[in-house]
């Protein structure tokens, strides 16, 4: 087997360890219970409209995971906003790996995952995209 570059052996041990972040709990926000049917099914119609909110809580508490879960000597995990890819490794590693992460809500009407950006951030494969599925700690109703 082919020695592993440097950044590429720090993006592999990132993107296993974010399989551990499944099933965690961040405290976003927290939707109190309807007053009634009516405002319930409202809530479950708009509730995705949070993805955007979700979604940077999620790259920030990924970000957090990993530099605990997978710290490395020559660097650390930093959140990029706005920047591409959302999470990127600095440090003394070149090309600096990174992880787009997209977040999606599985109870949503539509699930998207563009981005416009050059491709020399996928170059050396040094980029990978993760996709984070969210849902409520709670039932809304």
């Amino acid at each position: 087997m082919p020695d592993v570059p440097e950044y590429k052996a720090i993006l592999l041990d990132a993107s296993k360890a974010l399989a551990g972040f499944t099933g965690r709990t961040l405290a976003v926000l927290e939707i109190a219970r309807p007053p009634d049917l009516d405002y319930a099914v409202h809530l479950s119609k708009v509730v995705s409209k949070l993805s955007p909110l979700v979604g940077n809580m999620i790259e920030h508490g990924a970000v957090s995971y990993l530099n605990e879960k997978v710290a490395h000597p020559k660097g650390k995990w930093e959140r990029q906003d706005p920047g591409f890819p959302d999470t990127i490794f600095r440090g003394k590693v070149t090309p600096a790996p990174g992880i787009e992460i997209k977040t999606w809500f599985p109870l949503a009407t539509e699930i998207t995952a563009r981005f416009k950006d050059p491709i020399t951030h996928f170059a050396d494969d040094q980029t990978n995209v993760a996709m984070l599925a969210w849902v409520p700690e709670f039932i809304i109703f």
